[in-house]
């Protein structure tokens, strides 16, 4: 049986993300945090999902590229998998913290199984608060089922 290749776009409407994130601070509070953040996004060709992360952030190194996992689950339960590379690209407009990731999909259970692709998550995050907003765009690449 011949399987039918899809893809997935995300570009298809640049669409706002909400999300919170919880941060856990270092021994020495001073030098950064441990976040573990959510996001849920209804916008896409994949339907609503959510998406978690966890990370470490180093006050010393906001500027340089930070490394975490993540998984986009959809409300079936299928799940994309993706390494993420992120950095601190400075102040947002109102003051919080813009962070641009640049996420690489590495495979996915269920009917996103084998996917490939990649996308970018444009954000600002308020640190007193642990919300976030922001953009996704992107491509994944599924075989169909």
């Amino acid at each position: 049986m011949k399987k039918e290749i899809k893809k997935i776009s995300l570009m298809t409407a640049i669409f706002l993300t909400a999300g919170t994130e919880s941060d856990t601070p270092f021994p020495d509070p001073a030098e950064g945090f441990y976040v573990n953040g959510s996001f849920t996004s209804t916008d896409t060709q994949l339907g609503p999902f959510t998406a978690f992360a966890s990370a470490p952030v180093e006050f010393a190194f906001l500027d340089m590229p930070n490394t975490a996992a993540s998984r986009l689950i959809d409300a079936n339960g299928d799940s994309i998998l993706t390494w993420s590379l992120a950095n601190a690209a400075g102040s947002c407009d109102n003051g919080d913290l813009h962070v641009v990731g640049r996420d690489t999909v590495i495979g996915g259970t269920g009917r996103y199984a084998g996917a490939r692709g990649s996308y970018t998550l444009d954000r600002c995050v308020n640190l007193v608060t642990g919300e976030s907003s922001g953009t996704i765009s992107g491509t994944i690449v599924v075989r169909g089922r």
